[in-house]
């Protein structure tokens, strides 16, 4: 049964999340779809002086209409929103009554002149009213953006001033945004975000200092500075909640969802390996390739300075402890550990578990016994009978260098190849995991 918007429930209330009064209060909902978050947005303007701004918003037009005052504007505005979204089945499409037309014509000729100057300043395009006829003051009027009408300039751009606007307005104490990605390219994105949500120009566009309040999709419009104004919202029925953000470690968990759970779709990898040699890097590479193929593994061969390449790659990425690559980081070495590893994995912040370390003082302690066998022609081999003697490994009067070594038991490999266990519960089970 279809339920109706005054019989949902919200925990918390909208007032302990939004204060009543303008104090340039953020609040960002974020969740899956179906979670709640519009209704959450149309909760918190149950206010003449609060304005939603819904997801139909797409509108083109050419000519300025002419403004007329009118005190009660708001009220209608509001009395029609509310009929349509409290006394109906509870849904996401609403008719807009504010667009960009709309917010635009509401400025003063000095508010509209800051936004035109700011829109200016941030892409380099002049935006100014013009007229169809500049020798008849009686011509209709648009808005020309770059000497072109804004009705043939893209959609982003007539989005982009119409909420920039709608902000502006002073009549306004509370401006609540159903996703404000829609229709943005990803600069405009950020440049709409580095406005509202790091407060860019805040007293020169919103000096009356009003709450927005935002649902996104878009980890460009999280606060990543303050992680409790951002809130993961849920639906149970009737129920729907929003669940404060604790810390900065969730705000990087959350962002990770909006990025859609999976690095390798934004070409970056999965997860990235520090080992100590070439052959620990050949090997696990083609271990990886059999056994997770799906997963984009980097693995960094550290010539024997694993601790200078951790740091490296830590400082490449900023604090590696707030980074979606904290347990995605492992880093691998013998049981004989280069002097400062264990301080350079504390320092970075590296999780215990990411930490792998062999039994043996050396890969080839890993390698599968069966491939072992043929090439020393022993079939009662076992990897931890090897002889190994610096660069050299022998058995049964059979020696190897370990490239050479690494190189035939890689062309040996192949997925039904029994593997050590070893091998399996420490590097093998952890790197599936993660996919």
């Amino acid at each position: 049964m279809a339920i109706r918007f005054n019989e949902l429930a919200f925990h918390p209330s909208v007032s302990e999340i939004v204060p009543d009064t303008p104090q340039g209060k953020l609040v960002v909902f974020t969740g899956g779809n179906n979670s709640g978050k519009s209704a959450y947005l149309k909760k918190a303007i149950e206010d003449p002086r609060k304005l939603y701004i819904g997801v139909n918003r797409f509108y083109s037009f050419h000519h300025l209409s002419f403004y007329t005052q009118n005190e009660n504007e708001i009220n209608e505005w509001y009395n029609n929103h509310q009929h349509q979204s409290q006394h109906g089945q509870f849904q996401n499409f609403e008719q807009s009554f504010f667009n960009c037309s709309t917010a635009i014509t509401r400025l003063s000729d000095a508010r509209c002149s800051v936004l035109f100057s700011t829109f200016e300043e941030l892409f380099g395009t002049k935006v100014q009213v013009a007229s169809e006829d500049e020798n008849n003051a009686f011509s209709n009027r648009y808005i020309s953006v770059g000497g072109d009408s804004l009705s043939v300039t893209s959609s982003g751009t007539r989005l982009f001033l119409g909420i920039l606007a709608a902000l502006m307005d002073e009549r306004f104490t509370a401006v609540a945004i159903d996703e404000p990605e829609l229709g943005l390219s990803p600069t405009l994105q950020r440049r709409l975000a580095e406005i509202v949500i790091r407060g860019d120009r805040k007293f020169e566009l919103f000096p009356h200092n009003p709450n927005i309040i935002l649902s996104t999709h878009s980890h460009l419009f999280l606060d990543r500075d303050i992680p409790g104004n951002n809130y993961v919202v849920s639906k149970d029925g009737n129920l729907i909640s929003a669940r404060q953000c604790a810390d900065f470690h969730e705000i990087h968990d959350i962002q990770f969802r909006l990025l859609g759970n999976d690095l390798s779709q934004l070409f970056l990898p999965d997860a990235v390996a520090f080992v100590e040699g070439e052959t620990d890097r050949m090997y696990l590479e083609a271990v990886t390739r059999l056994h997770c193929p799906k997963l984009r593994v980097i693995i960094q061969a550290c010539g024997g300075d694993i601790a200078k390449r951790l740091a490296y790659w830590s400082e490449s990425i900023g604090d590696l402890q707030l980074s979606p690559y904290r347990n995605r980081t492992l880093v691998i070495y013998d049981s004989v550990k280069q002097p400062g590893i264990e301080r350079a994995c504390s320092t970075a912040g590296l999780p215990s578990e990411a930490k792998i370390v062999w039994e043996g003082n050396g890969i080839e302690y890993v390698y599968p016994d069966t491939i072992l066998q043929q090439i020393y022609r022993d079939k009662n081999l076992q990897a931890t009978n090897l002889r190994i003697d610096a660069d050299s490994v022998s058995h049964n009067g059979i020696a190897y260098k370990k490239i050479e070594l690494c190189r035939l038991v890689c062309d040996q490999l192949h997925d039904a190849t029994l593997l050590p266990v070893e091998l399996t519960d420490k590097f093998l089970r952890p790197l599936s995991a993660i996919s």
